[in-house]
């Protein structure tokens, strides 16, 4: 059995206040900066994200209480939403947007590595009661999240602790 950070419990962040919490669950308390975000293929090879690009910028908050949030945004993002230089993405907002932001509560299972967020609001609402499943690691101040999207593209978001 592999122990992630000597914890081996499942904390459910909706359980009452009185509920101990884990070593990883406290730990990922905070507020993070993203400070790289890479897509890869299935052979691995790297693609630019069409809606955020090649360097977003970004914070995830994690709070004690088990609420979260993320936003993300494509950098130098400074045309108007109305203003679309590739006909291509026309049809497609998140693309036109540049943006991507949610928030929910989270659930922390230390024994699968796992962050689960529970999307309550978003930007877009396709997205709305969604249940998020990300693989974690933290080391020291860094967080990383992972997740295949059903294109098969892997997207490894890792954040700095911010003080």
């Amino acid at each position: 059995m592999l122990l992630l950070f000597g914890v081996t419990e499942i904390l459910d962040a909706q359980a009452p206040a009185t509920a101990s919490k884990s070593a990883t669950t406290t730990s990922i308390v905070g507020t993070w900066q993203l400070m790289s975000r890479t897509v890869r293929r299935a052979d691995g090879s790297l693609v630019v994200d069409p809606v955020l690009g090649e360097k977003p910028t970004g914070r995830i908050i994690y709070d004690a209480g088990g609420a979260m949030m993320i936003q993300m945004m494509r950098a130098g993002r400074k045309d108007a939403i109305s203003a679309q230089p590739d006909a291509a993405a026309k049809p497609n907002p998140r693309v036109i947007l540049g943006y991507d932001a949610y928030f929910g509560r989270y659930t922390v299972d230390a024994k699968a590595g796992t962050v689960t967020h529970h999307v309550e609001g978003s930007l877009f609402p396709e997205d709305l009661g969604s249940d998020w499943v990300r693989p974690f690691t933290l080391a020291g101040d860094s967080l990383t999240l992972r997740l295949t999207s059903a294109d098969g593209l892997t997207r490894t978001l890792i954040f700095q602790r911010m003080r």
